[in-house]
């Protein structure tokens, strides 16, 4: 998403509407760029747990200073 915004010079709010969500999403997931590189690394170690969700969004919310 930073690329896409980056590279077409695009806001926030004009990258939601062209992904048909919100902004407060696309801030959302930008934010998840900001996680230590430790959290992302251990997040990673986790795999992909499909059946289960291990690790939600809201858990991760205390660990971004926006």
């Amino acid at each position: 998403m930073a690329l896409e915004m980056e590279l077409n010079h695009l806001t926030k709010a004009d990258l939601a509407r062209k992904l048909g969500i919100s902004r407060a999403r696309v801030t959302q997931v930008l934010n998840l760029l900001k996680l230590p590189e430790e959290l992302i690394e251990e997040v990673e170690r986790m795999g992909d747990y499909w059946g289960r969700r291990l690790l939600t969004e809201r858990m991760l919310r205390g660990s971004v200073h926006s």
